[in-house]
C-alpha cells in the first residue's frame, strides 16, 4: 500500500486512529519522544499533529503541559450521543431527499453505514451541522471497538439501517437511528467499562 511520507501526514493519520481506537486509553498522557520514535519522526511533526487532533477536540492539553487523551464517563457518552442523534433528525428534516446509499466494499457493512450517515448530513446543505456531527461522529469512534464486545449483531444492524436508507424511507429510518442510538445510550457504562479496561490492537502502528 502506498503511504503518504509527508511527516505531519504520516503522523496526524496514525495518531488519530490510535486515539479513535483507545489505544492510549482515557485521560491518558500521548508521550511525544515516544511517538516520535515509534514513527521514526522528529518530535517536530508529531508535536504539530497533536496540536491538530486538540483542535479538533479529540484529545486535550494537560495541565503541566503535552497531550492527554479525553476523559470517558457514561454520561459524557451518553450526551453525544443524543447530539449525534439530534444532528441526524434536523438532517433528516431539512434534506430534500435522501442520497443514495453506497455500494458494499472490503470495509464491511458498518463503515458503509457511516459513510452513508455521513453523506446524509452533508445532504441538508448545513456546513455547521456537518461539521457539528463529524465532531461528535470522532469523539465516539473512542467506543467501537467496545461496541464489538457488548452487542453481538452490529453488522445486522447496520445492514438494517442501510436498506432503509436505500428504500429512502424516512419514518422508519429515524426510528432505527433512535433506537441505534438509544441501545448504545442504555449500555454506556459497559461500555466505557469495556473501552477502558479491553486491549486494542495495535492498528495504528503505521512504523515504517
Amino acid at each position: 500500500m502506498t503511504r503518504n511520507r509527508d511527516p505531519f501526514h504520516q503522523a496526524l493519520g496514525s495518531l488519530r486512529l490510535r486515539v479513535e481506537q483507545g489505544f492510549y486509553g482515557a485521560g491518558q498522557p500521548v508521550v511525544i519522544v515516544e511517538e516520535a520514535r515509534r514513527l521514526r519522526l522528529s518530535t517536530t511533526p508529531v508535536r504539530e499533529a497533536l496540536a491538530w487532533l486538540a483542535g479538533a477536540g479529540l484529545v486535550e492539553r494537560a495541565p503541566l503541559g503535552g497531550y492527554v487523551t479525553l476523559q470517558l464517563d457514561p454520561a459524557t457518552v451518553r450526551d453525544r450521543l443524543a447530539f449525534r442523534l439530534h444532528c441526524l433528525r434536523l438532517s433528516l428534516d431539512g434534506t430534500a431527499g435522501l442520497p443514495a446509499a453506497s455500494a458494499p466494499d472490503e470495509e464491511g457493512v458498518r463503515a458503509m453505514l457511516h459513510r452513508d450517515l455521513d453523506r446524509l448530513v452533508q445532504s441538508s446543505g448545513s456546513d455547521a451541522l456537518l461539521d457539528a456531527f463529524r465532531r461528535v461522529s470522532s469523539r465516539l469512534a473512542q467506543i467501537r471497538g467496545a461496541e464489538e464486545q457488548v452487542f453481538a449483531d452490529l453488522d445486522d444492524e447496520a445492514a438494517g439501517i442501510s436498506t432503509l436508507l436505500a428504500q429512502a424511507d424516512i419514518q422508519a429510518l429515524e426510528i432505527a437511528l433512535s433506537r441505534y442510538h438509544h441501545r448504545r445510550m442504555e449500555a454506556a457504562a459497559l461500555l466505557v467499562l469495556e473501552a477502558i479496561t479491553g486491549t486494542p490492537s495495535d492498528a495504528g502502528d503505521d512504523t515504517p
